[in-house]
């Protein structure tokens, strides 16, 4: 797809090496105005190593590229988690905004998502982005919610000692493999009210890929939930947090958390982050009394297409 003046969208279905950088480069520019993005390029770089082993790309990951000659002067990813709601997000160089840049590229994402016969996205900005607010509005955004993109540093976590003999009698951390993928995928339904129908090729494409640095919370001989952890350079990231139902309010999440932090710490890493529902008062209350503080407010808004 070619505009003026050497403009070019290019869609692919992975991030390159190169790209990376040059997202990493657009990311750190946009930075500058004190706002924080949630683009998930580890993760999807990570998806390019695992491309032709056991976990596939999944269908629904989309990744738009919008070119002013060799330059890269927007962005646009689509998302998924495990969840039957795509995520939307994305950026453009300051100097390229007010052009339609990215509203060109939301109405190639919107159509793909029409395609996987998707009614309702999720698009996200940065609480303090007056213009990723006001372009999620303008294209009807209704506000859904808001998460606190929280963080721990490896000094702080030397604070917060705990008895790990203690913690291992009450939880153990295993990583996810292949024979648990329809587990893995049962739970995902039932920590996300993830109820709609899909297809048994889609279902088993999202629930090898959701296995990735995934591990299962054991205790008792049991299976309680599960938790997801991408190690970023110097940095992880915990999401894909849960306990069932049935298990919660017995400090299983609590130990599984600082067993999830033993060994993040224990790989040299220097900070942990999350993102946590606003109210959602006892992860909240958890993360905070294990030394986590909030750094930024992410916003998330409903599109229905």
């Amino acid at each position: 797809m070619t505009y003026a003046d050497s403009e070019t969208i290019v869609m692919k279905n992975n991030i390159t090496e190169e790209d990376y950088k040059e997202l990493c480069s657009l990311e750190k520019l946009c930075k500058e105005e004190n706002i924080n993005l949630k683009l998930e390029l580890p993760y999807k770089l990570s998806l390019l190593e695992s491309k032709t082993g056991a976990f596939p790309t999944p269908s629904c990951m989309k990744e738009y590229f919008y070119y002013s000659g060799n330059a890269l002067v927007s962005y646009l990813g689509i998302c998924s988690f495990g969840g039957n709601i795509y995520e939307v997000n994305g950026l453009t160089h300051p100097d390229y905004r007010k052009r339609g840049l990215f509203k060109r590229l939301y109405q190639h994402a919107a159509k793909e998502c029409k395609s996987f016969e998707k009614n309702k996205l999720l698009l996200l900005t940065d609480g303090n982005s007056s213009s990723g607010i006001g372009f999620i509005e303008s294209v009807g955004g209704v506000y859904a919610f808001t998460e606190s993109r929280m963080t721990l540093s490896s000094a702080d976590y030397s604070n917060y000692p705990f008895d790990r003999e203690s913690i291992g009698k009450k939880v153990l951390l295993r990583e996810a493999s292949a024979k648990d993928a329809a587990l893995i995928h049962e739970y995902d339904r039932v920590l996300y009210a993830d109820e709609e129908e899909e297809e048994a090729d889609t279902l088993d494409e999202r629930s090898l890929t959701s296995m990735q640095n995934t591990y299962l919370i054991e205790g008792k001989g049991i299976t309680l939930g599960k938790i997801r952890i991408e190690m970023q350079e110097e940095e992880a990231f915990i999401y894909g947090f849960g306990i069932l139902p049935e298990y919660r309010g017995q400090g299983y999440g609590k130990a599984a958390l600082r067993e999830a932090l033993h060994i993040i710490f224990e790989k040299g890493c220097k900070a942990a982050a999350l993102d946590v529902e606003t109210k959602n008062d006892r992860a909240l209350s958890i993360y905070t009394g294990n030394g986590f503080h909030p750094v930024s407010a992410m916003k998330y808004y409903e599109v229905c297409l």
